[in-house]
């Protein structure tokens, strides 16, 4: 209950009721306006007198409010819970011997939302589940699913006029501390799902929730050329089209100057469907890795002259790019973050969230948003694979947690077909068909989230430095505005003109008015100006024009072919020692290349002597 109050940002109230008079408390509590749902702990049951309680919730001047039973086990007295429920559930059972659980969630109006027909596996030992009654009507929201078999685990009841909702304890899956984040994330979810579901329900507009879903695609390491291995940018602006969705291309600063003017033209053109953003620097395999192997200097000059690189880049196509990075191979440390926030980088995405210098924080709040501020007070989003299968249940929860769904792949993701994405877009437009595919830039600007006021106005937690805020609201409103901060900026604007903020208890704060059917943009500014810093873009270094180099042979034309993809398989699986035989099948390629070269302009200068 605390973490799902927390996550939508409404005050947690907490009574205990003993026999000493703090029934007093618990009336008071109950009744007050700013109450929006009401909570009882399974253990709490005997302590609060029925019949009473219910006459409270009938008394409340604004109307009743939903309440929730949560964390039921075997240890719950029938009677208890044949009371409280009206007869609908008379026991609450440990679910036992169970071998395929699945965790399932029903369609109910106004509550499960994008969850409706959610089915995730569940390691369900220590589950417990509710034993229905002959008396009340019941309708199930989540149960778990053994084969054939059917437990319901939350249910809504209509007691006397009064919505009660019953959940029995469901606990964290033995996986959930070493899995991945998209793991970790589902888990933790399933097992506060009931509460969840019921503080969303209960707050409203008055608890955190984002204007908008989101949802891209970014295929790594790609360059403007056509095709790009597997990747042909016509054929896939014509799936974009057809299945609604967009890509933003990870674009390597070293290929700064290496575009093709037809596929620069396209993606120009289209800037609905294709979008950039900054993949690195060189990409000479882990360039942003712990201070041992690359210091804190060299990553830092890497990531002034990637923006450099990229202000050409643009200058050169036309093409506008994110201040976002996708860090290549690995994930930077928390101090290479700070440098990040410094040269005023909107934010990274990456399969994970957490700099790989950092233990990933355990607790629950963490798990279930993908955006953070924890590592050098710098925004640092997750992302999804999807050259895997998509692990069960993400799109749903991710959705209905409003957070952004990113995923990614690489170009030999298409070797199943340019359709590859299809059925993924497909899911995400059916699950919720107002989302907006975006770039990068889009997504990162729209990273906040919105409360409504008792005013009316509104309040707004901003994970990002530069958000476009949008008032889709009938009336002019005012935005306060809070973002967590520890350093002072250079600046903060509106719209580009200087605005006044305040800055203390690790926080910034300003207000901000805006008409009703507009948007405003804000932007903090950190230690250096928005201008890219100077830097010298040459390619003068040997060593990673070769591996640029192999590294298009590898995906242009070894990837192209069976036994070049598994050649390239066997190197993402072993490491160096393939990657000799990759430096070497390149070297191969190039000698044999220049050979026919050199060969045909032999055979031209013969044959202009003859």
């Amino acid at each position: 209950m605390e973490v799902a109050s927390q996550f939508y940002g409404v005050r947690l109230n907490v009574v205990t009721p003993t026999a000493d008079g703090r029934q007093l408390d618990l009336r008071r509590a109950v009744e007050q306006n700013t109450t929006v749902g009401v909570a009882i702990a399974a253990n709490a049951l005997a302590s609060v007198d029925h019949n009473e309680f219910l006459q409270m919730l009938g008394r409340r001047p604004g109307g009743k409010v939903p309440l929730l039973v949560f964390g039921l086990t075997a240890e719950t007295a029938g009677r208890l819970l044949t009371k409280w429920s009206g007869g609908a559930v008379v026991a609450c059972r440990r679910l036992e011997h169970a071998r395929r659980a699945r965790y399932t969630i029903s369609r109910v109006e106004g509550l499960t939302r994008q969850l409706t027909g959610l089915e995730v596996p569940l390691q369900a030992n220590g589950a417990f589940y509710l034993v229905p009654g002959e008396n009340g009507t019941t309708q199930q929201i989540a149960q778990i699913r053994d084969d054939q078999r059917v437990f319901p685990v939350c249910i809504q009841v209509d007691h006397h006029g009064q919505r009660i909702f019953l959940a029995g304890r469901v606990p964290f899956s033995g996986h959930a501390a070493v899995a991945g984040n998209s793991e970790r994330m589902v888990d933790t979810f399933v097992s506060i799902a009931p509460v969840m579901m019921f503080v969303r329900a209960c707050a409203g507009e008055r608890g955190w929730h984002a204007l908008h879903h989101y949802a891209n695609l970014t295929i790594d390491d790609a360059w403007l050329r056509e095709p790009y291995g597997y990747l042909n940018y016509g054929t896939l602006l014509a799936e974009m089209k057809k299945h609604n969705f967009h890509s933003t291309i990870a674009f390597i600063p070293w290929n700064y100057d290496r575009s093709e003017p037809e596929v620069v033209s396209l993606v120009r053109k289209h800037p609905e469907r294709f979008s950039i953003c900054v993949h690195g620097n060189n990409h000479d395999h882990k360039e942003f890795t712990d201070f041992r192997s690359k210091s804190l200097a060299s990553q830092t000059a890497a990531l002034r002259e990637a923006l450099a690189r990229m202000e050409r880049f643009q200058e050169l196509t036309g093409i506008p790019y994110a201040r976002a990075m996708v860090f290549p191979h690995s994930v930077a440390p928390e101090k290479t973050f700070a440098a990040l926030k410094k040269y005023n980088y909107l934010a990274t995405i990456n399969s994970s969230n957490v700099p790989m210098d950092v233990t990933a924080p355990s607790d629950a709040l963490f798990a279930l948003r993908t955006a953070t501020l924890s590592f050098a007070g710098f925004l640092s989003l997750r992302r999804y694979s999807v050259e895997g299968p998509v692990p069960a249940g993400l799109i749903a929860v991710t959705a209905f947690l409003d957070n952004p769904l990113l995923f990614y792949c690489h170009q030999i993701y298409f070797s199943l077909g340019i359709g590859a994405f299809d059925p993924v877009a497909e899911q995400v437009n059916r699950l919720q068909p107002d989302t907006r595919w975006r770039g990068i830039e889009d997504i990162v600007k729209h990273s906040y989230l919105v409360r409504t006021r008792d005013d009316g106005d509104y309040d707004v937690l901003t994970f990002a430095s530069s958000i476009c805020l949008e008032n889709i609201s009938a009336r002019d409103s005012r935005f306060y505005v809070r973002r967590a901060e520890t350093d002072r900026p250079a600046a903060v604007t509106v719209d580009r003109h200087a605005w006044p903020y305040s800055l203390g208890g690790g926080y910034l704060e300003t207000c901000i008015p805006v008409a009703s059917g507009k948007s405003r943009l804000l932007s903090i500014v950190y230690g250096d100006p928005l201008q890219p810093p100077a830097a010298d873009i040459q390619r003068r270094s040997l060593r990673v024009f070769f591996l640029r180099i192999t590294s298009d042979f590898r995906d242009i034309i070894l990837a192209r072919c069976t036994p070049g993809r598994r050649l390239i398989h066997l190197y993402q699986t072993s490491g160096a020692p393939v990657m000799l035989l990759l430096l070497c099948a390149a070297a191969g390629a190039a000698f044999f290349l220049l050979a026919l070269w050199s060969l045909r302009k032999t055979i031209k200068k013969r044959a202009a002597t003859r």
